[in-house]
This record gives structure tokens, sequence and C-alpha cells, in this order.
């Protein structure tokens, strides 16, 4: 079954499209000549990419929603994966970056406050 609810965990939201793309190679027309020899090789069409997109929390969905992109690229859903493990990385070297500015500007601050005292 597919994940239901919103995912909590990047590691958790690269998964979720590979679960759409089984559903999608397990429902797909089987007319069609070459299927993708797994999950992730079934390119993700955008129905795929918004159900992964209003399934993550807020603070990623926003985000998220702007990495849309058009019809005829269709990424694969490795690709998508790929680019969530990107956007992770880079969320976290940003939220590392700012918290050693709040510790360096509480440093200038304690160090300011000492000298007017």
């Amino acid at each position: 079954m597919c994940h239901q609810g919103k995912w909590t965990t990047m590691e958790r939201g690269t998964q979720y499209p590979r679960e759409l793309a089984v559903w999608e190679l397990i429902y797909n027309n089987p007319d069609k000549a070459r299927l993708p020899t797994g999950p992730d090789k079934v390119q993700c069409i955008q129905p795929m990419w918004w159900k992964s997109v209003q399934s993550a929390p807020t603070s990623y969905g926003n985000s998220l929603a702007a990495l849309a992109w058009r019809d005829e690229e269709r990424p694969s859903v490795e690709e998508v994966a790929s680019q969530l493990r990107q956007y992770k990385d880079s969320i976290s070297s940003l939220l590392q970056a700012y918290i050693l500015a709040v510790e360096r500007l509480s440093e200038k601050s304690k160090n300011l406050f000492e000298k007017l005292s």
C-alpha cells in the first residue's frame, strides 16, 4: 500500500515516489512496448509529483512545489529522489550556517554586554 498521510523524514519522502512508481508499473497499460525495468526508472509524471508534494510536511511542501518541471521533461523517479536528497543537503547546510551565525552573534552580544557592564 502507498503511504497515507504526511511523511516526516526526507528518507521517507524519497521512498514515496518509488511506491507510486510501483503502482504505476502494476497498473500500467500492458500493451506499451517498453516497460521500465524497476520503479526508479519510471517517469515521474505530474500527478505522482503532486501526490508527493501534498504528502510532504508543510515546511518542505511549499519549497518542493517550486521544483515542478514541464510535462515534456518527465524525470525518472531516481532523478526525483536525487533532487530531494540535494534539497535536503542544501537545507542542512543552510541550517548549519544559520546556527553558526547565531552562535557568533550570541558571543558578540555577550562580549558587548560584558564590556558595557
